[in-house]
């Protein structure tokens, strides 16, 4: 299976298991120039932006590690873009990691 096939794959399996576990999810895949926001879901009153990092074949840590400065830059680019048209009160960032040993939810990752 390809990387992008992969990721679609982790990104599906993750919004289960957040819905799973109580959020609702906002969007899929938000997109704006210069970044990308995997998942956005409502925890509560908290908006959290969702990175997904599936390693199939991957040990635990090793999809937290992929989220480096340059990511968590985009990443916090993208949610101000979200955020400007869609006000939230709290916010968190939160990294689910998809590997060989299973899926791990890191809350508040950075």
């Amino acid at each position: 299976m390809n990387g992008y096939k992969t990721g679609l794959r982790g990104e599906g399996r993750a919004a289960l298991y957040l819905r799973l576990h109580g959020m609702r999810i906002l969007e899929r895949r938000f997109r704006v120039p210069h970044g990308e926001i995997d998942l956005i879901a409502r925890d509560g009153d908290c908006t959290v932006f969702v990175e997904v990092k599936a390693r199939p074949r991957g040990e635990a840590g090793d999809g937290l590690a992929a989220v480096n400065a340059e990511k968590r830059r985009r990443l916090r680019y993208a949610a101000n873009a979200y955020l400007a048209v869609h006000p939230a009160v709290q916010v968190r960032f939160d990294v689910i990691e998809i590997t060989a040993v299973g899926l791990r939810h890191i809350k508040n990752a950075f």
